[in-house]
C-alpha cells in the first residue's frame, strides 16, 4: 500500500493541471489513469479535430484560388491526412509522457480506481491510499436509445479518427460544436455530408446570428443541413428515419448528440460521494463534494466540458485541497483560504471556418438578466476592411452592455458578453473575457487604439456603438427573442 498526500483520479488536461498544482506546493502525488495521459483532448478531442480542420481549411483555400487570381488542382490523400493527424497527437502527447510526469514527481499509476474506503482505492489490485482525493475522470460520447442505432455500428468523436478511407456520404446527427466541425471538415475533403438537428437550429447555445451565419457557410460549402427534425429510427445503410417522415441513408454515421460523465463503475459510495440526476459528480462552489477530502472538477461535473475549463478547475480543486477552512471557510483566498470557481467568464470557440467565439451573456441572457437596461451593439464584418482583403466577409461581432449594480448609465455599461463569428473568433472573444474578469467599463474598449487593418478593430467599433452612433449604426435594448 502506497500513501500519498493527493490522488487525482484521471490523467486528461484536469488531473494533469491538478496534479502539477499539488506539486508545485510539494505534495506527493499520485495521479491514476486507465488509459493513456492527455485524456480525450489529446487523442480523441481538441488535438485531432482541430488538426483535420486545418487540413481541410488549406483544401478549401487552394480550391477558392479563382477568386484571388490563381488556380490550383487539390487531390485529397485521407490516408495522408489522418497519418499527419496522429503525428500531431504523438508530438503533443510528449508534454504528457510517463517520462516528463516522472521528473516532475509524480507518479503515474497505470489502471481502472475504484473506491474501497474514504481514503483507499483499488488500481486493479493495487491499493493506493490519500489524504485528499481529486476526481478528474471526464466524459463519454452519449448514444442515445434510438431504435436500432445500437447495432448501426456508428462513429463517435474517439472512433471517428480511426478511419482508413474518406467516407463516400457521411451523416451528422447532431448540429452542435463538434457535429458541425466534423461536417465542414469531411465535406470540404470530399465527402457528402448531411446533418440533422433535432432543434430549430445549430449552434443553439449561442447567439442565433451564429447559427444562421455558419449554416449558411456550411451550404455554401455543400453541407445538407436539416433542422428541426429528429431520428426516430435508424436501420441498416446506415439509413435516419426522420420526424418528417422522410429518410436518409449514408455510408457513414457520426453521432455527436452530447457526451455524459464518466463516473460509473467508481463506488463513489463508499467515501460519501454525491452523483447527479445526469452521472455528474455533485460539487459546491469550492469543488469540493459531499465528502470532505474529495474535490471533483472538469468535464465529470461540469456541463462546460472544455478542456480550459478542466485546467482551470483541476487548478482550483488541488489548491482547495490543502487551503485553509479557517474562520468557516471565509478566509480569503489570496490568505490562504478556500477559492470559487466562477463559470461566468468561459469563452468557447466552435473552430469551424469562420470560427464562432462566445464569452459571457448571450443577448437572450441578458434580457433576462437586466431587461432593456442591458444594450446590444453589432458590427458586421463586411463593414471592417480585412474582412474585405481576405475576401472572408460572412460573420459579425456582437457585444452585449450590462448596467452596473448601483447607477444605471449607458456610459458606465460593462462588457456583459461578446460573440465573435470571424475566421479569428476565438482569438477576438478574449478582450472581451479580459475586460469582463476585471470588471472593465466598456468605454475602455472604445477608448483604446487597435490596429488597422484587423479584426479585432470591430471590437472597438462595436464598443463605440454601445454609446452612440458610428457610421451611421448605435446600439439598441437587449430583446428576448433577438433575430437571426
Amino acid at each position: 500500500m502506497q500513501h500519498y498526500d493527493l490522488v487525482v483520479i484521471g490523467a486528461g488536461a484536469t488531473g494533469l493541471a491538478a496534479a502539477r498544482a499539488a506539486r508545485r506546493g510539494n505534495r506527493r502525488v499520485a495521479l491514476v489513469e486507465a488509459a493513456r495521459p492527455g485524456g480525450d483532448c489529446t487523442h480523441y478531442g481538441c488535438v485531432p479535430s482541430k488538426a483535420l480542420l486545418e487540413t481541410a481549411k488549406r483544401v478549401a483555400t487552394a480550391r477558392s484560388g479563382a477568386g484571388y487570381g490563381f488556380t490550383a488542382d487539390v487531390e485529397v490523400d485521407f490516408a495522408a491526412v489522418m497519418a499527419r493527424v496522429k503525428a500531431v497527437i504523438g508530438e503533443i502527447e510528449r508534454d504528457e509522457s510517463p517520462e516528463l510526469l516522472a521528473r516532475e514527481g509524480i507518479d503515474l499509476i497505470r489502471g481502472w480506481a475504484r473506491f474501497v474506503g474514504p481514503h483507499t482505492v483499488d488500481v486493479e489490485g493495487r491499493a493506493v491510499t490519500g489524504g485528499r482525493f481529486v476526481l478528474a475522470t471526464g466524459a463519454a460520447a452519449v448514444l442515445p436509445g434510438i431504435d436500432g442505432l445500437a447495432g448501426a455500428e456508428s462513429l463517435d468523436n474517439r472512433t471517428v479518427f480511426d478511419l482508413g478511407e474518406l467516407p463516400e456520404h457521411l451523416l451528422v446527427m447532431g448540429g452542435g460544436n463538434i457535429g458541425v466541425e466534423l461536417a465542414q471538415a469531411f465535406r470540404r475533403l470530399g465527402s457528402r455530408v448531411t446533418v440533422v438537428e433535432a432543434l430549430p437550429r445549430i449552434l443553439s447555445k449561442d447567439e442565433p446570428g451564429a447559427g444562421a451565419v455558419l449554416a449558411s457557410v456550411l451550404r455554401g460549402d455543400g453541407v445538407e443541413i436539416r433542422t428541426g427534425v429528429s431520428v426516430q429510427r435508424v436501420s441498416a445503410g446506415p439509413t435516419l428515419h426522420l420526424s418528417d417522415g422522410t429518410t436518409v441513408s449514408g455510408s457513414h454515421l457520426l453521432v455527436a448528440v452530447g457526451r455524459k460523465p464518466a463516473t460509473a463503475g467508481m463506488d463513489l459510495h463508499v467515501p460519501g460521494v454525491r452523483v447527479g440526476d445526469k452521472a455528474e459528480i455533485v460539487t459546491d462552489d469550492h469543488l469540493r463534494t459531499t465528502a470532505e477530502h474529495v474535490f471533483a472538477a472538469g468535464d465529470c461535473t461540469t456541463p462546460l466540458q472544455f478542456t480550459h475549463v478542466g485546467d482551470e478547475q483541476g487548478r482550483i480543486a488541488a489548491g482547495n485541497a490543502f487551503a485553509s477552512s479557517a474562520l468557516g471557510g471565509r478566509l480569503p483566498a489570496l490568505a490562504g483560504g478556500l477559492r470559487a470557481w466562477d463559470p461566468s467568464v468561459v469563452p468557447w470557440v466552435t473552430f469551424t471556418d469562420p470560427e464562432v467565439g462566445h464569452v459571457g451573456m448571450t443577448e437572450a441572457e441578458a434580457y433576462a438578466a437586466h431587461g432593456s437596461a442591458a444594450r446590444v451593439a453589432e458590427v458586421a464584418l463586411s463593414e471592417l476592411d480585412r474582412p474585405r482583403t481576405a475576401g472572408a466577409p460572412a460573420g459579425f461581432i456582437k457585444l452585449v452592455g450590462v448596467p452596473r449594480r448601483v447607477v444605471s448609465s449607458r456610459y458606465l455599461l460593462k462588457v456583459g458578453g461578446m460573440t465573435a463569428v470571424a475566421p479569428p473568433g476565438g482569438e477576438l472573444v478574449a478582450e472581451a473575457a479580459l475586460a469582463m474578469r476585471t470588471g472593465m467599463l466598456a468605454a475602455r474598449l472604445a477608448q483604446t487604439i487597435h490596429a488597422y487593418p484587423t479584426y479585432s478593430l470591430g471590437t472597438r467599433i462595436a464598443a463605440v456603438r454601445l454609446f452612440g452612433d458610428y457610421a451611421g449604426r448605435g446600439s439598441r435594448p437587449a430583446r428576448p427573442d433577438p433575430p437571426a
